[in-house]
């Protein structure tokens, strides 16, 4: 690296996720050139080099920021930002780690789990001292898509497949995942929930997957499957969940997103007693991503392609 300090701005909407002073110790630790700023000190606008941004921006917020290399959008989506606003000549960048994706996979296969063998149950039974053994779905007898077949949902899959769940994805594009049924595209939709006992929805979220999550998709799933969103909360159409599950079309709903967060006391979710609701923590160090912010510093210092770039097209 030159001489030439890298100029970071912070800006944390959600201190309870991120310690910018930890953020600020750790990246001066790996790249000593480094100057951090938090948000809303900003200094100079013109001379800073990258952006960290945990939500989206207010309009003109890039403007006067005429140096501006990169901006990390500290999450596994930037659906925050406008993406039809956002400076195109500007590189933006998704937080991508294994540690977060690794998080957000134990959270999928935890939930599936703790329905499969009747976690909730048995924790009643105790409360009532009740001795009463419940026999699970047979594994092999049990199906699963994963709607997102990307670093999480891929990972999520293979692991079912792995214990012996009958598993599939579905995604934008087919996918080859050994052991694994890849359906593909708006037309293989309605076939890849068919039958199935648990729909994970890991997707992205853009114009083509808000509000995927609605009653016709909910009138074609088996009846009495089981819903895990741990992707963005506009995949669903709450309204019509609520009726999917009042109607005994699904079983239940574990949901860790949602269209406002955090969520509205007078949300009709809370009380639903077929609703497992948490607070957006499947992934929830994103401390893990310091390492990958000093990479993201030295590309920029180096002039190098930055990693995890986002498509523009695509949304992801």
């Amino acid at each position: 690296m030159s001489g030439k300090p890298i100029s970071v701005l912070m800006v944390n909407e959600y201190p309870d996720y991120i310690d910018a002073e930890v953020w600020a110790a750790e990246l001066k630790n790996r790249v000593p050139q480094l100057e951090f700023r938090l948000w809303p000190d900003a200094g100079n606008k013109g001379d800073i080099d990258v952006v960290l941004i945990d939500k989206g921006s207010s309009p003109g917020f890039f403007d006067a920021m005429t140096g501006l290399r990169a901006v990390l959008y500290l999450g596994a989506g930037v659906d925050g930002m406008d993406l039809q606003t956002f400076p195109k000549s500007v590189p933006l960048v998704r937080l991508a780690t294994r540690e977060l994706a690794s998080e957000v996979v134990q959270y999928i296969v935890l939930r599936v789990l703790c329905q499969q063998r009747h976690v909730a149950e048995y924790m009643g039974q105790q409360a009532r001292k009740i001795w009463n053994p419940i026999a699970p779905r047979k594994v092999s007898e049990t199906r699963i898509v994963v709607l997102g077949a990307g670093r999480i949902g891929g990972w999520a899959a293979k692991l079912f497949a792995e214990l012996g769940y009958d598993t599939a994805v579905w995604s934008r594009h087919q996918k080859a995942l050994p052991g694994i049924k890849s359906y593909f595209g708006p037309a293989q939709l309605a076939d890849a929930l068919t039958g199935r006992d648990y729909v994970i929805c890991s997707l992205p979220l853009t114009a083509d997957t808000r509000g995927i999550l609605n009653s016709s998709a909910f009138g074609i799933m088996k009846r009495g499957a089981y819903l895990v969103n741990v992707a963005r909360g506009a995949h669903v159409n709450d309204a019509d969940l609520i009726h999917a599950l009042d109607e005994d079309q699904l079983s239940g709903a574990c949901l860790d997103v949602f269209q406002r967060e955090p969520l509205e006391p007078s949300s009709p979710l809370w009380n639903h007693p077929k609703v497992t609701i948490t607070p957006h923590v499947a992934s929830f160090w994103v401390d893990s991503g310091i390492d990958q912010v000093a990479d993201l510093c030295r590309q920029v210092a180096r002039g190098d392609h930055l990693s995890n770039r986002i498509d523009f097209e695509l949304g992801y």
